[in-house]
Formats: C-alpha cells, sequence, structure tokens
C-alpha cells in the first residue's frame, strides 16, 4: 500500500533528526521538530508538482521515494549515532512505562481508549462536514483533475483563497491511498502533535509528570476537540502550529539558538498556511517574542537578534509564497478576500460596549450541556440581558456573521458548535489564580508571559471578528494552548488541584458520550449505513438525489462534469471517485471574480446543477436535457 510510504518517511524523518541532535534535544523536541520538517516537505512537493502540472500519483510516490531513499542513506552514514538514539528512545520509553503509578496508568489508559474509538470512528465513516462537501475535500478532487493546485473558475470561491495546507496533507494521503478512508485522521494525527507540544511546555514550567498526565487528560477530554478529531476540519492542525510556534518562541527567547528562531519561522509559516485565524493567534505570540529579543540583543550585544526577525519573515512568507502569488494573480490581495467578503468576517464598527458584548457572546458559546437542555435556555437569557444592560444590540448585523441572530447551541455534539464548558470554567478559575498570584507579585516570566499571550488572543479576536455560529470551533487553539496555565495553577493551589483530580473520571466519561454520540460520526445505527450513505449524515434530505446521480455518472463512466452550483452547496460527493480514476469537474456559467481564470472547458458528458431546473441547457453548441425534473436539489442533464 502506497501510503505506508509517507508513514515511513516520517519514521526516517524522526530518526535523522534524533541521530543528528543526539543529545542537544529530548525525544519529544525531536519530535515536535519532525512533524514541522515533514510538514514543510508536503508543502514544498505539493508546490513543486503543481508547478510541473503532475500532481498525481505516479509523481507524488516518486517524490515521496526519494525521500524515504535519502532518508535511509543519511541514516547509515550515521548508523552509530542511530544506534545510540534508537537504545536511548526504547530505554526511555521502557523507563517511563515502568515508573508510572496506578493512577497515571489508569488516566493514560483511559486516554488510549478514547483515541483508539476516535480513530476507528474516523475510518468507518467518510469525511462529512458542511466544510469538507463544498470546499475541504471538493477542493481537493479539482487539484486532482488538473493535477494542479493552480486556481480555477468555481462556483464556490472558498476552495481557492482559503489556506491549504491541511488539504494538501489530505490529498497526499488521499492519492497515495485511492480513497479517503484515511483523510479525517489527519487532525488525530495533528492532535498527538498538539499534546508533544504542550507538554514541552510544561517541562519549561519545571512541571512534573503528574502534571503533564493531568495535561494529556485535559487536552483529550475538550468536547470541541474530541469532535473535530475524527473530521476534515482544520481547527486542530492550525492549534499545533500555534502550540509549535509558542514553544519555540518561548525557546529562542530563552537560548538565542539559531535551530529555535530557524523551527519558529517553519511553524509561523504553516500555520498561516494552515487557517486565516493564524494571524490572529500568532500577532501576540511574535509580539512577544519581537520584545523578549529586543531585550536580549541590548543585554547580550548580540547582533543575530537582528538577523533572525528576518530569517522568520524569509521561511514564513517562502512558505506561503505559492498560495500569495495564487492569490494576488486572482483578487490583486495576497490573502484572496475582496472587500465585501472581508466585511462579512470582520467587525464593522467597535466600542468598548461592543468588545465587551463580543467577548461575552463567544464565551456564553460554551456554556451548554449535553443533556441538560435548559443550560443553554438560561445562559441565553444571561447573555440576551448583559447586552440589554450594556445598551448593545446583540444581533447587530455590523458584529453578526451573515445578520445571524444569536443562539446558544443545546449541548449539541456536532463539531460546528460543540460547547467546553467544564473546559472553560478550570480556564477561567486558573487565570483568576494566576491573575491573583501576579498581584501578590508570584510572577514566573514563562508562565506570565503565555498568560498575556492568550489574554491578548482573546482580544484580538474578538475586536476583528464577528461573532459566528461555529464560533466554539475556532476558539480551539486557545483552549489548547490554556491547557499549561490550568496545569501550572494547580501546581500553585491545593484547592484547585483537588476540584480538578476529582472532576477528573467526569471529564473522561464526558467525553466518552461525546464520542458515542457524536452527531455526524456516531457509534449508533449510522455507522452501520452503507458508506456513501454517510457523507450526508448531516445533510440526510439530499441523499437520495446525490445518490441517483452519483450512480448514473460512475456507472456510465463519464469523466467530464459541467457544475452550476450555489456558493455554499455540497460538491464532494459527486466526486469521492476522483481519487481512483479520472473524473473532472468544470464549473460553467460561473458568475464571480473566479470567472477571469484559465479553464479549458472539455466536452461535457454531463451537467449537474443546484440552481437551474430547466428542460434543457445548451452549452459550447450542444443540448443537455434535464433527467431529474422532478428533484428539489440536484438535477442532472445529459
Amino acid at each position: 500500500m502506497a501510503l505506508i510510504l509517507l508513514i515511513l518517511c516520517f519514521i526516517t524523518i524522526f530518526l535523522n533528526i534524533g541521530a543528528v541532535q543526539l543529545q542537544a534535544s529530548g525525544k519529544k523536541e525531536v519530535l515536535l521538530i519532525t512533524v514541522l520538517v515533514f510538514s514543510a516537505l508536503v508543502v514544498f512537493i505539493t508546490e513543486i508538482l503543481s508547478i510541473l502540472q503532475c500532481f498525481n500519483f505516479q509523481s507524488i510516490l516518486i517524490s515521496w521515494s526519494i525521500v524515504l531513499i535519502g532518508n535511509l542513506l543519511y541514516l547509515y552514514l550515521k548508523k552509530e549515532n542511530l544506534i545510540v538514539f534508537t537504545g536511548n528512545l526504547r530505554q526511555n520509553i521502557y523507563n517511563v512505562f515502568k515508573s508510572l503509578r496506578i493512577f497515571e496508568k489508569i488516566l493514560l489508559g483511559s486516554v488510549l481508549v478514547i483515541l483508539l474509538l476516535i480513530f476507528a470512528q474516523s475510518i468507518i465513516y467518510p469525511p462529512n462536514n458542511w466544510d469538507s462537501m463544498t470546499y475541504h475535500m471538493a477542493r481537493i478532487t479539482s487539484w486532482v483533475s488538473h493535477q494542479s493546485v493552480a486556481y480555477y473558475p468555481t462556483h464556490i470561491v472558498r476552495q481557492l483563497y482559503e489556506p491549504p495546507f491541511a488539504e494538501y496533507l489530505i490529498a497526499h494521503i488521499s492519492i497515495l491511498s485511492k480513497g479517503d478512508y484515511f483523510a479525517n485522521p489527519v487532525q488525530l494525527f495533528f492532535l498527538l502533535s498538539s499534546i508533544v507540544g504542550l507538554v514541552l511546555i510544561l517541562a519549561e514550567f519545571g512541571l512534573s509528570r503528574s502534571y503533564k498526565i493531568i495535561a494529556v487528560v485535559l487536552a483529550i477530554t475538550i468536547p470541541e476537540v474530541v469532535l473535530e478529531a475524527s473530521s476534515t476540519q482544520n481547527d486542530i492542525v492550525v492549534s499545533f502550529f500555534i502550540i509549535a510556534s509558542c514553544y519555540f518562541a518561548l525557546s529562542a527567547v530563552k537560548s538565542g539558538k539559531f535551530s529555535d528562531h530557524l523551527f519558529l519561522g517553519l511553524a509561523v509559516g504553516l500555520g498561516i498556511l494552515t487557517k486565516g485565524t493564524a494571524y490572529i493567534y500568532l500577532a501576540p505570540v511574535l509580539l512577544f517574542w519581537g520584545i523578549g529579543s529586543l531585550a536580549c540583543l541590548f543585554r547580550t550585544r548580540n547582533y543575530n537578534y537582528l538577523l533572525f526577525p528576518l530569517m522568520i519573515a524569509v521561511l514564513s512568507i517562502s512558505i506561503n509564497a505559492g498560495q500569495y502569488y495564487r492569490n494576488y494573480n486572482y483578487s490583486k490581495s495576497v490573502l484572496g478576500t475582496d472587500k465585501e467578503e472581508g466585511k462579512s468576517y470582520s467587525n464593522q464598527k467597535m466600542s468598548a460596549g461592543i468588545f465587551l458584548s463580543n467577548v461575552i457572546k463567544n464565551a456564553g458559546m460554551h456554556f451548554s450541556f449535553m443533556y441538560a437542555k435548559p443550560v443553554a435556555d438560561v445562559s441565553t437569557k444571561v447573555i440576551y440581558k448583559l447586552n440589554a444592560i450594556a445598551g448593545v444590540d446583540i444581533n447587530d448585523p455590523a458584529v453578526n456573521y451573515r445578520n445571524t441572530i444569536y443562539t446558544i447551541n443545546k449541548g449539541v455534539t456536532d463539531e460546528d458548535a460543540g460547547p467546553n464548558m467544564i473546559h472553560f470554567i478550570l480556564i477561567a478559575a486558573a487565570f483568576i489564580i494566576l491573575g491573583w498570584g501576579i498581584i501578590k507579585g508570584k510572577r514566573e516570566f514563562i508562565v506570565t508571559t503565555l498568560l498575556a499571550i492568550i489574554i491578548l488572543q482573546v482580544v484580538f479576536f474578538c475586536a476583528y471578528l464577528k461573532w459566528q455560529p461555529w464560533a466554539s470551533r475556532l476558539h480551539v487553539p486557545m483552549f489548547l494552548l490554556s491547557i499549561p496555565l490550568v496545569c501550572y495553577a494547580l501546581s500553585i493551589n491545593k484547592l484547585f488541584k483537588k476540584i480538578v483530580y476529582i472532576i477528573t473520571p467526569v471529564l473522561l466519561v464526558y467525553a466518552l458520550l461525546v464520542v458515542f454520540h457524536n452527531s455526524r460520526r456516531p457509534y449508533s445505527g449510522g455507522m452501520f449505513h452503507a458508506r456513501y450513505q454517510n457523507y450526508f449524515t448531516s445533510n440526510p434530505l439530499v441523499y437520495s438525489e446525490y445518490n441517483a446521480v452519483y450512480t448514473a455518472i460512475s456507472q456510465s463512466g463519464a469523466k467530464n462534469i459541467g457544475l452550476i452550483f450555489g456558493v455554499d452547496d455540497w460538491e464532494y460527493p459527486l466526486f469521492k471517485d476522483g481519487f481512483s480514476r479520472q473524473i473532472n469537474p468544470v464549473y460553467i456559467e460561473v458568475d464571480n471574480v473566479s470567472k477571469s481564470l484559465p479553464q479549458t472547458v472539455k466536452l461535457l458528458d454531463y451537467i449537474i446543477s443546484t440552481t437551474v431546473n430547466h428542460p434543457f441547457i445548451d452549452f459550447n453548441g450542444k443540448r443537455f436535457y434535464n433527467q431529474s425534473i422532478g428533484n428539489k436539489y440536484l438535477y442532472l442533464y445529459r
């Protein structure tokens, strides 16, 4: 199976970095660096093959084969170091496992069960969240068709300008495995990588292993994280790069080493290439890194601190150069969004009252609990009351996404709006404990810096972004990054520590319930449906029509399919076979800024539309007749 090649490449990169670093850094840092280097290789290979217009199975296979051969040759040259590194690694794993107490083994065993259940869930179910159907996965089928990530005319412009790193990796995995069975586990992989980053930050805090184990439990049991870890969203992926940026920023200021700044640049660049919210979350990290670097410059007179920012900027821009170039050619903006699109996401006005309202509205999204719907009702009333007291219109379209009415979801187990009430309360309590400690003069520099970074992230997020119904999903990086602060608060407050230890079983049980009752990938009747039907778990009304159209084009062996779609319509289920056979989506009658992009319109076999239900459509001198005029959602023309 060609997918094993990717796994072997990752392992050999890890061994190579470990053999080179050897005593220079711990095994966890080696693993963190390995994820960054592997991710950078994914971007490099994708962009190069795209330029050559050979982003296909053979070229990807050859590219990773070259990487593997190179790694194996270097490991052979470093075989003595490799023997030492692997020997130390085995011994470390054995020593840690042997020294674990019974309680710690129970906690880690419980976490392992949750992770295994999530992994199974991610394999059993296909990608099936709304964004994946419209652009996360849909854009990949177009890349495969074009053998390039170059932009193309499309009715769904998010397929173009949205940062694509997560989809790059999913594309490599899906192309090599010739299907989407391993698309969902990408987020689970980055969740595990994020935990490594959190444990490293805790080591910088000087906390013992018991706190690191609690950190693992707290991270894995965040309900939104549990829900997203089996999906093809990208909030956990971007969280990893933000956590890695934080760790290497702190390390870079402390050590002044070239390597720490190098990996900081990689993490920042990859974070930006993953999701637009990275700009908001990384700004405070880079701000405090900059302040720390200036302080080091004046203290040590080491003028390398003047070169490091340039290196980080060059690395970050280089990683994003392809996407920036395509965005600029498409919209004359490196971000790819026009003014109207930008207005739909960013606040159109701001004041102290509106800012406070946005903070309350975003926080309120987490005050809901599964099986306790009245909690959401009470929370909604309280939020509305607080806004009324402040004299702020809670549903002002200038600060709410697309005029959406503010509501708190009633304990839903859907990754678009999963509330994290217990974790929110724990984080708020930790912030109060740490803040009180700072007032009393107990200031640990690294802890205080991380606290300030997260507070600024909250400020930037609420000041810039409009409230959105899926805000809780966008909060994932802040929740994960706050875990080390919760653990530090445990270490300085005995009462808080007792409370957290008491509710730990509750967190684990609740996380299990969230796994089993996941509304899109449940451990219930849905998992026994045909795989194709499970694409439509969150939109079952359209299943029968999509299934009929998909069956028709599959059985006919049609290759070139014309599409006339709305801006938020489902596309991917029609082309999910694109990894195993040639099938080309061709967007016609496009009426947005992407219509000017180059495209060779092929001789079409069919036209599929979600917006036009006419007896026929004339295109390029050929008449296509409606085969499904009685449908409600999807119309097939032949």
